[in-house]
């Protein structure tokens, strides 16, 4: 529905500027002319007006439009161009014309007016209708009033701000989105059966030492079995992994005087210098768990032909975890270096 754009009079734009409170200025005709003029706000009466109706009702639809309803039961037959409203002491309030027939009536039919004035300023709530008979403004999300059915196209598109939508067009469009969506998930179920049924068609099976597993229609398990201390030592087995729990804990120092321990095997090397003709004790930079086997050891100062025979030797008796002792019957100390082998 749009909004004529109603020129004020002088006369009128005056009563309206007054109006405050109760004292409202109160639309109480409706002209209507024939012939097309300048609706200019010197104006005093309506050119070519050939009709007068009375103002049935009315309301502001906004603080500068007006809603006004009118009607005629006559038989008479017309065709207007233009409009004056008219105030309750007779004055011409404002006027609307147009080259062409903005309303019209037939002979036979019941002329119900209901139209929109727009003020070019925040008038609307100083005026009055009267009684509200017939009050057909445009529907907003605040006021009732009359409105347009949208399409079956403008619901689908969502994005008319004006017209409402009726039950049977929003079933239209719930359905035609739900057809679509079944399509679409049924689509993609299809899609995700068929996957799912090639998956399980297919097979794992274990190779080399991995053993296990069969059709992927149920779950598999593949297995990697561990070797024992007995089969690392035996070192016949083809079927299983040596791990490094199996192995470790490994420890070690790498340097001159220092270690390494690994599948509870140890072994320790070293140098000290053994005192002349006189016994020298050696400690282990790290003790064994369980036993020292072995210690070997050699080593002299010059190599020279008077202390072949004389180098330090291990006393056997003084073997322990912790270290151990030797003898030197060489006339000088000797820097002597050290294996050490247990567990």
């Amino acid at each position: 529905m749009s909004v004529l754009v109603l020129q004020l009079t002088d006369a009128g734009l005056a009563a309206v500027q007054g109006a405050s409170g109760s004292d409202l200025t109160v639309i109480a005709d409706l002209g209507l002319s024939n012939t097309p003029f300048v609706a200019a706000p010197t104006l005093t009466a309506l050119p070519g007006e050939f009709k007068r109706l009375d103002i049935q009702s009315g309301t502001a639809a906004s603080p500068n439009v007006a809603h006004l309803t009118a009607y005629d039961t006559s038989s008479d037959v017309w065709n207007a161009t233009g409009f004056g409203l008219f105030l309750d002491d007779g004055t011409l309030f404002g006027t609307y014309s147009a080259e062409d027939t903005v309303l019209s009536k037939a002979g036979l039919a019941f002329a119900l007016i209901a139209f929109d004035i727009g003020f070019s300023a925040d008038f609307a709530a100083n005026i009055a209708f009267g009684n509200a008979l017939f009050v057909y403004p445009p529907a907003t999300e605040t006021t009732r009033g009359v409105a347009e059915i949208a399409t079956q196209a403008e619901v689908d598109a969502g994005t008319d701000t004006q017209r409402f939508v009726t039950p049977a067009r929003l079933k239209t469009l719930l359905a035609n989105t739900m057809s679509t969506l079944t399509t679409s998930v049924t689509a993609t179920l299809t899609a995700m059966t068929n996957s799912i049924a090639a998956f399980a068609a297919r097979s794992i099976t274990g190779g080399g030492l991995a053993t296990g597993g069969g059709s992927l229609a149920a779950d598999r398990v593949i297995t990697v079995t561990e070797a024992s201390d007995a089969e690392i030592t035996a070192g016949t087995s083809a079927s299983s992994v040596v791990t490094p729990r199996r192995l470790g804990p490994i420890s070690m120092l790498l340097a001159r005087t220092g270690y390494i321990r690994f599948f509870k095997l140890q072994i320790a090397w070293g140098r000290f210098t053994a005192s002349a003709n006189a016994s020298s004790s050696v400690a282990f930079p790290l003790a064994f768990q369980n036993d020292c086997a072995s210690v070997v050891v050699s080593g002299v100062v010059n190599g020279g032909a008077d202390s072949k025979d004389n180098t330090p030797a291990v006393i056997a008796s003084t073997i322990t975890t912790a270290g151990f002792s030797v003898f030197s019957a060489d006339d000088e100390a000797d820097v002597t270096c050290y294996i050490a082998l247990g567990y």
